[in-house]
């Protein structure tokens, strides 16, 4: 392997595992409830469709309705594997496979369970990957009891703990 494709094969590495940190920092963002720090993941001029014939246009605007439809829930955990990251030099797509476990304010007993997918494309821009188009689709739903541990706080969003 020459100098020049061992140093390609580095940087493309180092760029997917890049792009991969960008859905930890959406997943912690989520559980935070975090608007700023979700609407900077996101292009300016992304779209993303987490509701079937609903597409969210710009990160302000997509930014604002993940937050709202979470705004129910006083605990949640989402936790993100990145399945594949394929870089095309300041483009990127990836699969992200996502477990949600949330607790609503009406129903602290019961816990909602979600396992869903991501496709996403990314772009590289000023040095940093961004969200530009994004689909969200639920395969699973499940309700299971539960008692809030540690994690939860007694009012408000416990996920800023985590």
């Amino acid at each position: 392997m020459s100098d020049a494709t061992s140093r390609d094969t580095v940087r493309q590495a180092v760029q997917a595992q890049r792009a991969r940190w960008v859905f930890g920092r959406y997943a912690v963002a989520c559980d935070r409830g975090d608007q700023a720090a979700l609407a900077a993941l996101f292009h300016p001029d992304a779209t993303a469709v987490y509701v079937e014939g609903s597409e969210l246009n710009g990160n302000a605007e997509i930014a604002a309705w993940v937050i709202g439809a979470m705004a129910h829930v006083v605990w949640q955990q989402h936790g993100l594997t990145v399945m594949t990251a394929e870089i095309d030099g300041d483009r990127a797509s990836a699969v992200a496979y996502l477990t949600a476990t949330q607790v609503a304010a009406d129903t602290p007993d019961t816990a909602v369970i979600m396992n869903c997918r991501y496709d996403a494309e990314l772009e590289l821009v000023d040095d940093e990957w961004l969200i530009r188009r994004l689909h969200f689709g639920v395969g699973t739903i499940e309700q299971r009891p539960v008692q809030l541990g540690s994690l939860a706080a007694t009012a408000g969003k416990a996920a800023q703990y985590v």
